[in-house]
């Protein structure tokens, strides 16, 4: 896709939000046209972090077909998993980071089922967001929480990416490059079984979604340990073994940049990663591949980078 010469943005305000970042600020939402792509059902008004929050929660688990429950805080996912029981991924997604959880986002990736929400019962929460409500599940909600919001949202657009800076604007095409294990290359250890790959494509969805430097731990489809917008990549391994405790046995580590030194590979051999994901890509890669091989790990480089500032 060529990026335009010419930008030409109308922008109507949709309505005002409680305030913007913080309180002393003002906020509120705009849209290109006369509708917006998300409807608050129920619940108090809105403020500019709590749409920054539902809006990257959405987009999260939109990348994934099968049902998906994530918790997000401060745009960076504390929990996620994918079951085919929606209750079960929900569980699973709040025991990663039990926490973090409290005063987050949840958000799912289809109707949310009576089942699921019995199970949040007691868990203080700003938000649930997902593609649609039962009418019982709606009644319930609103039982539950008059202050609790519920959207209803659409389909992630893959529109351009807009930030305004410098008095100017930075533009970018979204980071939504459809990535395929066949492309994967493995430069150490033996090739992954379906199961482990299937914890490869896992981790790799939700790496991108992480504030650089970014460290994603996954195992059995669910998000076990992250390291989140580290200075450097160590810290952020160190962050996400720590989490992950005795979980990163048969666990895969995905990074969203190649790593610069061996230091990651050390660290998280020794917490007990035996598969890591990267991009590659570092002028010293012969010599993280040769850790790797010399500490028995498996390592996949992926071709794609995913920063996010």
């Amino acid at each position: 896709m060529k990026l335009p010469k010419q930008l030409n943005i109308k922008l109507l305000k949709f309505h005002d939000l409680r305030y913007g970042e913080n309180p002393h600020q003002q906020g509120a939402f705009y849209v290109e046209g006369t509708e917006s792509g998300f409807e608050k059902l129920w619940g108090i008004d809105l403020s500019y972090n709590n749409l920054e929050d539902a809006y990257g929660a959405w987009r999260l688990v939109s990348e994934f077909k099968e049902p998906t429950v994530a918790i997000i805080k401060h745009g960076n996912p504390g929990g996620i998993a994918s079951r085919k029981n929606l209750t079960e991924a929900y569980k699973l997604a709040y025991e990663a980071d039990p926490v973090s959880a409290y005063g987050g986002i949840v958000a799912v990736n289809r109707e949310p089922t009576l089942e699921m929400i019995e199970v949040m019962r007691g868990k203080f929460y700003e938000l649930i967001i997902a593609s649609d409500y039962s009418k019982a599940v709606l009644e319930r909600l609103k039982k539950r929480s008059t202050k609790m919001r519920v959207i209803k949202a659409k389909k992630p657009h893959n529109r351009l990416e807009i930030k305004r800076i410098f008095e100017g604007f930075l533009v970018q095409t979204p980071d939504n490059v459809k990535e395929t294990p066949y492309r994967w290359k493995v430069v150490s250890g033996k090739k992954p079984d379906k199961k482990t790959l299937d914890d490869c494509v896992f981790a790799n969805k939700i790496v991108k979604h992480v504030k650089s430097n970014a460290i994603v731990i996954a195992r059995d489809l669910a998000l076990v340990g992250v390291g989140i917008g580290q200075p450097n990549r160590v810290n952020s391994v160190d962050l996400a073994t720590r989490q992950a405790g005795k979980k990163t046995k048969g666990a895969v580590l995905a990074s969203d940049a190649f790593f610069p030194f061996d230091d990651s590979v050390k660290l998280a051999a020794k917490s007990g990663i035996s598969i890591i994901l990267q991009p590659g890509g570092s002028i010293r890669d012969e010599r993280v591949i040769a850790t790797a091989k010399k500490l028995g790990i498996t390592m996949i480089f992926t071709g794609v980078r995913h920063f996010r500032h």
